[in-house]
């Protein structure tokens, strides 16, 4: 993976009206040992690549398809035109049309059936990996009873990659639901219903169809922009103004956030009521286990977690350690990855009882051999290692 200036500055190459980015949230970006790329393995265009070990970015071949926001644990991308709020509205809106029943389609399998749909009843998506989560989840909180995705796995198609992060999303959204005992179903389809044909001539709006779709001309590029902006002045959201750089807190951790997406799931969930209390194993949240025995305690993984999800704990009789809330883990293996001696293990099961429940795990470490915040630990290190107490600083 590339360097952390590297990382910092190819990730602003594919900022534009379609993909906000956000390099503070990217694990690689915070550590440099972190191995995470789902963005380049699921970007459908080729526009983020890993090669030798290093990061690329081409912002001229992003297509904005938003799947690289989807599968990105820590909203480090997210994606516009449509935004979450633009493309949960129109879902919605057509599923109330046809039914309760929500149909998202490719782009291209639309353009193919053209007059033949009911505009009001489908909205179309550049590619089927821009749906994640927290839209279908509140579908399902809105009571929609079935929702299709339709598109094509075919190799010869550059966006095989995001239909595949589709499937991702429908296996979770089957774990979910099942431990929810919710009604609605999500299924992929390489067809569009019969329920979204056009019952008269009138047939698709063109104007409607490429509202979702990626504009090009620059006048829809500012219009986006600026509806974005209106949205934002009207609901009174302030604007977020984060650091050019990541600077560690007055605790010595890096800063926290947990992505909007990840709330948006957990409020939806909790509007289905309670879940069975059993495992779950999707693509969203993991569970931290740490080898009591092999942990030196340096607690790396609380200063480097993005999101809080492992915090650092030190009580008054000295006794230290970290706290671990699944509900606010988003399974980027940070931890995993950077562990010094490998005491820690991110499993993707979870029970779904402690999502909701705000359980917190209480992970007690012994005493460090050495203060990791001293400018002597070297020196003490050293000694221990040649097992020679005569060595001294200059």
């Amino acid at each position: 993976m590339a360097p952390l200036a590297n990382a910092f500055e190819l990730f602003e190459k594919i900022q534009s009206a379609d993909i906000s980015v956000h390099p503070q949230r990217c694990v690689v970006v915070r550590n440099r040992r972190a191995t995470c790329s789902k963005c380049a393995d699921a970007c459908t265009s080729g526009a983020i690549s890993v090669r030798d070990n290093e990061l690329f970015v081409a912002g001229e071949q992003c297509i904005g398809c938003g799947t690289c926001a989807t599968v990105c644990p820590t909203c480090a991308l997210e994606a516009h035109r449509p935004n979450d709020v633009q493309l949960a509205t129109a879902v919605l809106a057509a599923a109330r049309a046809n039914g309760g029943e929500a149909v998202i389609a490719c782009r291209r399998l639309v353009e193919a059936a053209a007059d033949a749909l009911d505009a009001e009843k489908v909205v179309a998506v550049e590619c089927l990996g821009r749906v994640e989560e927290s839209l279908l989840t509140a579908l399902a909180a809105a009571g929609a009873r079935r929702v299709v995705l339709v598109g094509r796995e075919c190799e010869a198609c550059e966006h095989v990659a995001g239909f595949r992060a589709a499937g991702a999303v429908c296996s979770t959204m089957a774990e979910l639901m099942s431990a929810w005992q919710c009604p609605t179903t999500v299924e992929l389809a390489e067809k569009l219903p019969s329920s979204v044909r056009a019952a008269g001539p009138k047939g698709y709006d063109e104007s409607r169809r490429n509202f979702f779709f990626r504009a090009q001309e620059g006048a829809r590029l500012v219009a986006g922009v600026a509806a974005e902006a209106a949205v934002r002045e009207a609901v009174g959201a302030p604007e977020e103004a984060e650091p050019p750089l990541v600077k560690v807190m007055d605790d010595g951790t890096l800063p926290h956030f947990v992505p909007d997406r990840r709330e948006r799931i957990l409020d939806n969930l909790s509007a289905l009521g309670e879940p069975e209390d059993r495992l779950l194993m999707t693509r969203l949240w993991g569970h931290v286990v740490i080898d009591a025995e092999t942990c030196n305690s340096c607690r790396m993984c609380a200063t480097f977690c993005p999101t809080a999800a492992i915090t650092k704990f030190d009580d008054d009789d000295g006794t230290i350690g970290i706290d671990h809330y699944p509900g606010d883990c988003v399974l980027c293996r940070c931890c995993e990855d950077i562990c010094p001696t490998g005491a820690l293990t991110l499993y993707d099961e979870v029970f779904a009882g402690d999502l909701l429940s705000g359980t917190v795990e209480r992970n007690e470490m012994k005493p460090p051999k050495y203060d990791l915040t001293s400018p002597k630990k070297s020196l003490f290190m050293f000694r221990d290692i040649l097992d020679c107490p005569d060595i001294y600083e200059r």
